[in-house]
């Protein structure tokens, strides 16, 4: 008598970068972004020059539909953005 073997394999779940991003400056030095829908998640951007040097702070890694904040000096602040990771 010869068994069997058999193998089952789930569906992996279906992930999506989020989508509708759109950073925001709300207070100075701030950068805000939010993403409307998807499933991955999404960080801001705050991108400044401080001694000739161009940096970016990053804000939390957060799913879609809720906020990432990242800060910058005030003076400094040359532009934001958003990161987005399925």
């Amino acid at each position: 008598m010869t068994l069997g073997a058999a193998t089952l394999a789930g569906a992996a779940p279906a992930t999506a970068a989020p989508v509708g991003c759109r950073p925001a400056y709300p207070y100075p030095g701030g950068v805000v972004t939010y993403c409307s829908g998807g499933t991955g998640e999404h960080r801001a951007l705050c991108i400044y020059w401080e001694s000739q040097t161009r940096w970016t702070n990053y804000g939390a890694w957060v799913p879609a539909k809720k906020p990432s904040t990242a800060w910058c000096p005030p003076a400094s602040l040359i532009g934001g953005g958003v990161e987005v990771r399925d």
